[in-house]
């Protein structure tokens, strides 16, 4: 459970860096457009591919689809192979798994643990402050690599890698090392910005036949 937890927070972040159309000079450039995107992204609609490699190199792939609005509000649906929900309401932070019709539930804060996402998340993080560059390289005209450090103690996540297409402004893949060994990789599809999302989206109500933990 706490895994998968952590994995959701390295998502919210990274879902929330993103890159304007333009060709970029320079790291500083190509940062200073990070900061401009997510502070004016409001909301993103997605869909996923997740896949986790375990430090033995077992391998487990997730899809799904994602609602992300500010201020803290979001909606994770994973839909292969096991059908769970992640929801956070902007108070309190629900995990659903309706095939064994259980709920956990945390408050926002003590959940989001890590500064660095929650940073992003509410719209108040700055990459500079919140992300050391360790090494970035042009891998074409168009696609570069980006490798982060987080600077936050409390992060757990050990470094971050972006691969970005320049030509089209999105981070087409990106991949996480966790403390704890694990390395996860996602890819994104049909990215969409700035919707008019409904708050019910983010409201859950647990079932009567749930349990609650």
């Amino acid at each position: 459970m706490g895994q998968a937890m952590e994995f959701v927070l390295v998502l919210l972040l990274l879902l929330l860096v993103n890159f304007s159309k333009g060709h970029a000079q320079n790291i500083n450039q190509v940062l200073d457009t990070v900061q401009a995107f997510y502070e004016n992204t409001k909301s993103i609609r997605a869909e996923f591919e997740q896949e986790t490699i375990h430090p033995g190199g077992q391998r487990e792939t997730r899809t799904g689809r994602v609602w992300i609005k500010k201020p803290g509000l979001f909606r994770w649906e994973y839909l292969t192979p096991e059908k769970f929900i992640v929801i956070s309401d902007g108070t309190n932070l629900y995990v659903y798994y309706p095939d064994e019709k259980r709920v956990f539930v945390y408050p926002t804060g003590r959940a989001i643990s890590s500064q660095l996402a929650l940073g992003f998340m509410s719209g108040r993080g700055d990459i500079r402050k919140d992300l050391k560059v360790e090494s970035y390289i042009s891998l074409t005209e168009t696609l570069w690599e980006l490798n982060f450090l987080p600077l936050s103690s409390d992060s757990h996540v050990e470094r971050l890698t972006l691969i970005v297409d320049l030509s089209t402004g999105e981070v087409k893949r990106f991949a996480v090392w966790h403390k704890t060994g694990e390395k996860v990789l996602v890819k994104f599809r049909k990215l969409e910005y700035n919707l008019d999302l409904p708050e019910k989206i983010f409201k859950f109500v647990p079932p009567k036949d749930a349990k609650i933990n």
